[in-house]
Parts: C-alpha cells; structure tokens; sequence
C-alpha cells in the first residue's frame, strides 16, 4: 500500500483500495488524505462482522476468502473506522460458489475456492454493523450507496435528487429477521451470516422507476441495463466534483 501511495502521490492519479480489513491500511489512507492525495478506503461486509473464530467451526472452508478474517479486536478498530468516515464505501466482494465446490479442496487452503457469497445480504449485514455502532441512517446511505456512485463517477446514480435515476429501497429499520441462506436468492446454498439477526432488509426496491421488488415479490424488469463507458482521470476528476457538493439523502 504505501508504495502504491507513493506512486500516486508522484503521479498525481487517485488510488481506490478495495477490500480493506485492517485498520492500519485504512489509517495509511487517511493519513495520505491529509497530505491531499485522492486516496479511499472500500471494506466488505464480512470483514466488520466476521472474526478468525470461524476456522474454529465445523466447516472453516466456508469463511476461505482474500484477505481472511482477523481477530476480534481488528474487527472492532475497523468497524470504528467505517463509521466515523474513514471507510468510504462498502462492497459486497461476492463470489458465489456453493458448499460442493468450497469443499472440493479441503486439503489445501491455497487451492481451495476463496471468496464469500454476500451481494443479497449486503444491505442487511451493512445497516446492522453500523447502526448498532452507532452510526446514523444517513452514513449508511453515504457507505453503501451515496460515495460508491460518487467515487466512481457513476452518472445519474447515488443521490435522491432531480435529473438522477428513480433507484430506491424502501425499509423497515425495526424489522429484524435472521439469515437463512438456504432461502436466499443468490445462486449458491449457503451464507457466512447464517443464523445472524439483522435489521435493514429491502422490502420495496424500485429500479429506474420500476417497482422489481414488494410484497408480492419480485417482478422481472427485463434486461434495462446499460454499459457505462469508463472515461479517463481527468473526466473522471470533474465528474466527481461536480456531484461533491450535493446531499446525500435517505428514503
């Protein structure tokens, strides 16, 4: 990390560093932040949830992901930093591989499938890690929507605002309900949040204007997705300044 910072600092580019499960790695970019580089910090659900005790379980092949789960007292620094703002955004990292394949090399970590299933339970695992800190509905938005589209000059994404997509998730942030990964939707049989309580679950998801997701389940809007061409730095650089300035909102 510090000699991709320094690279960029030489450079003048900006660095997005994905995956963050140390706090001294997100301290590193904070302290370059000072020094005026356009440096983030991205974690994943599991790495401010999750602790080493899961290679104790039955199955620790399940939890094989890069970087692994650090101790408990990691967990909680990081957590710390994600809500005070020093984590930008928050991803899912999902990689969706069932329990057959997680177990086919069991008898080496280094060949064995690494990565967590975790795209339909990101929202949940988000909200309830940094609620229960004590962050407020508005950081949540800010880590799990707003920055993401900012930092990565998504047009018409992220915001609540006019001239930006109708992308809405309505919420109960009372309603609690426990994972069961064998209900979940995503294409593998499993959850590492199996079991775990969370608040935060979409209950209507509306999708450029199209209700895809409400009480009566989900309804298939078709293929609507468009490519984003990825522009260079510099377009890049003025997109994001253009959107700094406007609130984030919450729905």
């Amino acid at each position: 990390m510090k000699e991709t910072l320094a690279m960029a600092e030489y450079t003048g580019a900006p660095v997005y560093f994905v995956h963050q499960s140390t706090p001294g790695a997100v301290d590193l970019v904070s302290q370059a932040r000072e020094r005026g580089l356009e440096a983030y910090s991205e974690t994943c659900p599991h790495y401010v949830t999750l602790d080493d005790t899961v290679y104790a379980s039955t199955f620790p092949e399940w939890f094989a992901c890069c970087p692994p789960m650090r101790s408990a007292e990691t967990v909680a620094a990081l957590k710390e930093r994600l809500v005070s703002g020093a984590i930008h955004t928050m991803s899912s990292d999902h990689s969706c591989y069932d329990l057959s394949q997680k177990r086919e090399r069991t008898d080496d970590v280094r060949a064995m499938p690494h990565g967590l299933p975790g795209v339909e339970t990101r929202m949940p695992v988000t909200f309830t890690a940094m609620t229960s800190a004590g962050a407020t509905v508005e950081q949540f938005v800010s880590a799990f929507a707003s920055e993401p589209a900012r930092i990565n000059a998504v047009p018409g994404k992220g915001r609540i605002a006019e001239g930006f997509g109708a992308d809405l998730v309505v919420f109960d942030p009372a309603e609690e309900r426990p994972v069961n990964g064998a209900a979940l939707h995503m294409g593998t049989d499993f959850s590492p949040f199996d079991g775990q309580a969370l608040t935060g679950w979409p209950a209507v998801v509306v999708s450029n204007g199209r209700v895809v997701l409400d009480a009566d389940g989900f309804h298939d809007p078709g293929a609507v997705g468009r490519f984003i061409n990825r522009n260079g730095f510099r377009q890049h650089q003025s997109a994001v300044l253009e959107t700094a300035q406007l609130p984030a909102a919450a729905l």
